[in-house]
């Protein structure tokens, strides 16, 4: 029974697609439909899924090749690391502890929901893994618990974080065009209350980023597909162009010249935010009718909270603009450190530089405008450098994953944790 029981955690509920996918069967079961409705609802749903998730792992890998260009002009030939050998690494050492949280802690969550008035269900399972991950390192590193007991106390931690994330985030989403009918669960989640926060006190929500007025020759650029291309394009050449085309010829591109190398970079960005576009579509035309059931039948009141690519395609001008100033954000705080020395270097993350950057921009938009959006997203990439500074200490052997993937929950919680945990012992 436990090997059952392993197995299905491991692989079942460890997938986001399942998890989401189960979601949508029950949900429709309990509003009774019909079997070919609850198939269709149930397939389109994990189809929809899997193409927003593929189409956001797939975008964020293209943009891996800037990282090595950008390490390149700082000086800093380490490369960039590998994803899969990174969580792979970081997996071999706490995979089990992290495995067992996160089913257990996702548990917590929906106990939460059914019992206290934080009715929100945390359905982006592959941001619990991790989180789950990064528990599991904390607890093991900076105290002597037991597996057992930082198995129990990284599950009642980690229910916490999901549902007090999207609860957190919920009185949000009223403010962000397309955000109803859900709130948001990722690891970003700190980063947007501050932007939307910060947003109110320095902007003007009337003054939309995504409001900025094009001239006729440049109207195409309204179309977000496009617009992500072409924009996309200019940044690998002008950061190509910087670091030198020889070096990108010989190390990044492939033997390609810089122009097609960074064309056909900015077409596969346009091509995965496309992707991106068509399972929001599909996806939010199944889940929300279908958690209708969730809520009326099992937990009453329940809102899901879904992944931050959901937003992207209604707010394609945040996304760059969030992007480039928490790249940039991330880029002089790197200064900062190796100018005072700090002991532990560190490099800007691109994939949860983009995506952070521009999930904190839509929300510092929706609340303050154009100056909500750079002032929320820059200090965005700032939680990032130092937080990811602060916490790879505290983690022992889950700092390659933390290299890549440390988002602003992970940098703003995380080295708190690490710091509390120290002082307890």
């Amino acid at each position: 029974m436990r090997n059952i029981i392993m197995y299905l955690i491991s692989n079942v509920l460890s997938e986001a697609a399942f998890l989401i996918g189960i979601v949508a069967l029950l949900g429709l079961v309990a509003q009774k439909k019909k079997f070919s409705d609850v198939v269709g609802g149930t397939v389109k749903t994990m189809v929809g899924f899997l193409l927003i998730t593929t189409g956001a792992q797939s975008m964020g890998i293209t943009l891996l090749p800037i990282q090595s260009m950008l390490q390149h002009v700082f000086g800093l030939e380490a490369g960039v690391a590998d994803l899969n050998s990174a969580i792979g690494s970081s997996m071999a050492a706490f995979g089990a502890s992290a495995t067992l949280i996160f089913a257990l802690g996702f548990m917590t969550n929906i106990l939460l929901a059914r019992f206290t008035k934080y009715k929100y269900i945390h359905l982006s399972a592959h941001v619990s893994f991790f989180y789950a991950g990064l528990i599991a390192a904390l607890l093991t590193v900076g105290t002597s618990l037991s597996p057992v007991w930082v198995t129990v106390i990284g599950s009642i931690l980690l229910g916490l974080y999901l549902t007090f994330t999207c609860a957190y985030m919920a009185p949000l989403m009223k403010d962000v065009p397309g955000g109803e009918g859900y709130t948001i669960a990722h690891s970003s989640s700190i980063g947007c209350w501050i932007a939307a926060k910060v947003g109110k006190v320095v902007g003007n929500k009337d003054k939309n980023l995504e409001d900025m007025k094009l001239p006729k020759s440049l109207g195409f650029l309204r179309e977000t597909t496009i617009a992500l291309s072409v924009i996309m394009t200019i940044i690998f050449l002008i950061i190509s162009i910087i670091t030198g085309p020889r070096f990108v010829m010989e190390n990044v591109s492939g033997g390609k010249d810089i122009v097609i190398f960074s064309i056909l970079n900015g077409l596969t960005f346009g091509l995965w935010i496309t992707v991106i576009i068509t399972g929001v579509r599909m996806m939010l035309s199944e889940i929300i009718p279908a958690f209708h059931g969730i809520s009326d039948k099992l937990v009453p009141n329940a809102v899901p909270g879904l992944d931050i690519p959901l937003l992207f395609p209604t707010h394609p001008t945040s996304v760059i603009v969030g992007f480039l100033t928490s790249l940039v954000a991330s880029l002089l705080g790197m200064l900062v450190l190796g100018i005072i020395k700090y002991p532990v270097i560190v490099f800007p993350a691109l994939i949860p530089t983009f995506f952070t950057g521009a999930i904190t921009a839509i929300f510092g938009n929706s609340t303050g405008g154009r100056r909500g959006a750079i002032i929320g997203s820059f200090i965005n990439g700032l939680i990032l450098i130092f937080g990811q500074a602060f916490l790879l200490p505290y983690i022992g052997a889950y700092e390659p994953v933390m290299r890549v993937l440390s988002e602003t929950d992970y940098t703003f919680f995380g080295p708190i944790l690490g710091w509390l945990l120290g002082l307890i012992g």
